[in-house]
């Protein structure tokens, strides 16, 4: 009753009919669904893994990309029965935090479901000033000689002349939505857990710590070694960080459930 519908929006690695929470996924800007795939095989049994699949990469590669926050969340928006029709935590790196706080601000204002818990990952709050520098006006070359200084794609794709040319009108694209979108304070009624990399250059102690304005609840972070791309580098301690807070999730969904009847 409860099963995801296929969609090319989201990667269900696993498909889990017994699951009592899904966990929401959402990638950095230029990322997809790869970087969350394995994590089937190490999180909780009673979690569903579900990974967000915009257009312009992976399998959807030829598909004209997104360059709007506005437009991304109406397209994921079409999806709001099955995003909360269990109990769900979203979470986003970089980029993807930010398109996951947006969507849940829009759940929510459209009377749906609160997530449970939202994770944000090696991101800025979204209502804080960028400051890092624009560069999706940058000329091509330019542009991609900066994407290739955040270390976040692998040499030997950004020497792929070919694959890069394909690959660069879905880069332009999320960097646009980066360096354009800022959000409202609007306070989720869940707890938000910020993680972040210790060398991490791209977000400030100040930006990380804004995602407590954001909350009604409670807000923490946790710290990780490496920059920006922890979540790739340390994958096996944020995994296993996540798991744990699941864990506790799923026991106060259970208090929950007993103390209503």
């Amino acid at each position: 009753m409860n099963k995801m519908k296929n969609s090319d929006w989201f990667v269900i690695p696993a498909p889990n009919a017994q699951a009592k929470m899904r966990l929401f996924c959402f990638p950095y800007a230029g990322g997809n669904a790869a970087t969350f795939q394995a994590w089937t095989q190490v999180l909780p049994t009673f979690v569903e893994l579900v990974i967000v699949q915009p257009p312009g990469r992976a399998s959807r590669l030829l598909e004209p990309a997104i360059n709007n926050m506005h437009e991304m969340t109406t397209e994921l928006l079409k999806f709001s029965k099955d995003i909360t029709s269990l109990p769900y935590v979203l979470l986003g790196h970089s980029l993807g935090s930010r398109v996951a706080y947006q969507l849940a601000v829009e759940l929510i204002e459209q009377h749906y479901p609160s997530p449970i818990h939202f994770i944000a990952s090696g991101s800025r709050a979204p209502h804080t000033i960028k400051t890092s520098e624009r560069i999706c006006d940058l000329p091509d070359k330019l542009f991609l000689d900066k994407i290739a200084a955040m270390n976040g794609t692998p040499k030997e794709v950004m020497m792929n002349k070919e694959l890069m040319e394909l690959l660069l009108p879905m880069l332009k694209a999320d960097f646009s939505i980066s360096d354009n979108y800022q959000a409202s304070k609007y306070p989720l009624p869940c707890d938000i857990t910020a993680l972040a990399g210790t060398d991490d250059e791209q977000v400030s102690e100040k930006q990380l710590v804004a995602w407590a304005e954001l909350t009604s609840t409670e807000f923490k972070s946790m710290h990780f070694h490496g920059g920006h791309f922890f979540i790739d580098t340390c994958a096996s301690q944020v995994t296993d960080a996540i798991s744990s807070l699941l864990h506790l999730l799923v026991s106060e969904q259970s208090v929950t459930q007993q103390t209503t009847y």
